[in-house]
């Protein structure tokens, strides 16, 4: 009999626990459904006859939009098995979306990325620095069609967002879509760039024979590699006038105004650009003419400055160049002071973080588009 009651004591135990825990499993399973659902909101049922959810951007930042391909995911289920059309659009920015789902009794969703509507959907913000818009969602299904609008406030694509406050994502290698090589005013930067050169041909001794920018053809040499980015920076110094301004602090996890190489390149009476704005201006020459460049940034100092590479092969050495030397420094001393820049930080253990250019344009980040 005690036999008897010991083990109706384990079975009851064993019962308890594995009671207790399918009680914490599903509260686990409740929690996580609860926190993907948190921050969708449904929209009305109305003539659409589906249930459908979404959870729009309040703030969407335009620069990085081109290369994050992701504007909302909605979520679907529909009781009965059916076919939905639905569109995303913000008007005046972006073109409609449209995709065709099948809808089921359990929930489903699609990411929408609706293309810019144009070569101004970018310029035209930059005056504004940000603008009032509407995210437009449309369903369309059997029991007929539904449109809700949730208002975003556009920033300018000058604005960089360090880190993504909701997710704690690092957007830092999406500051290779700043480098934009082809860009008008950069080809033009390299017209004068070659023109300068031409009319200072001592300054560059080891370009005599190539002239101008040839990059890395012709099996150029480090020497050559080095003078043709002195070329370019004496040419933003002496022919833009372009002058080093220090701003608010780099790489600080918030947002960053940085202005685009066609802003810095077009101001008629020379612009003021802070490190990380004239870095990626020089590293937008260097690309356009096949070199690779490298935007090197201090995080403990927010500071940044521009490394090359001195020639084609993956194991080529990089140099740097201080982009803060933009006060009467000419590029040969700007190569000598980032060279000491860069070893002095490796040295003393600091963090130093790269953003391979070329190798992020292989990824898929490709240039904002705006001229």
């Amino acid at each position: 009999m005690r036999k008897r009651y010991v083990g109706l004591s384990v079975a009851l135990v064993v019962l308890a626990g594995a009671l207790a825990g399918y009680v914490a499993r599903g509260a686990q399973l409740y929690q996580r459904y609860h926190l993907a659902y948190a921050n969708y909101s449904f929209v009305p049922d109305g003539p659409c006859g589906a249930l459908v959810a979404w959870s729009p951007p309040t703030v969407l930042y335009t620069a990085l939009y081109v290369n994050q391909h992701s504007l909302v995911t909605i979520r679907y289920r529909s009781p009965t098995p059916q076919t939905l059309r639905i569109s995303v659009s913000i008007p005046s920015f972006t073109d409609e979306q449209t995709l065709e789902v099948q809808a089921a009794q359990a929930f489903q969703q699609v990411t929408f990325w609706p293309p810019l509507s144009g070569p101004d959907a970018l310029n035209s913000l930059i005056s504004l620095g940000q603008r009032a818009a509407q995210i437009t969602l449309r369903v369309h299904s059997a029991g007929g069609d539904c449109t809700v609008t949730a208002p975003v406030q556009l920033k300018s694509p000058e604005y960089m967002l360090w880190r993504d406050p909701a997710t704690g994502a690092d957007n830092t290698d999406y500051l290779a879509g700043w480098v934009t090589e082809y860009a008008k005013p950069v080809q033009n930067f390299i017209i004068s760039a070659t023109d300068y050169e031409a009319k200072h041909p001592a300054d560059y001794p080891a370009l005599i024979s190539s002239g101008g920018l040839p990059g890395y053809t012709g099996q150029a040499t480090e020497d050559e590699v080095r003078q043709q980015v002195n070329l370019l920076f004496d040419t933003l110094q002496r022919v833009y006038h372009v002058r080093y301004g220090n701003d608010n602090a780099l790489y600080n996890g918030g947002e960053q105004r940085i202005q685009l190489p066609s802003e810095l390149l077009g101001s008629p009476n020379g612009g003021v650009g802070m490190c990380v704005e004239t870095t990626v201006t020089l590293a937008s020459a260097v690309l356009s003419r096949g070199m690779r460049p490298y935007i090197i940034i201090l995080p403990n100092e927010g500071h940044a400055f521009l490394g090359v590479a001195l020639g084609p092969a993956e194991n080529a050495p990089v140099e740097y160049w201080e982009t803060s030397d933009l006060n009467n420094v000419s590029g040969l001393q700007a190569n000598l002071d980032g060279e000491n820049e860069f070893t002095k930080a490796k040295s003393r253990g600091e963090v130093i973080v790269v953003v391979d250019v070329a190798y992020e344009r292989a990824q898929g980040i490709v240039p904002i588009p705006i001229e």
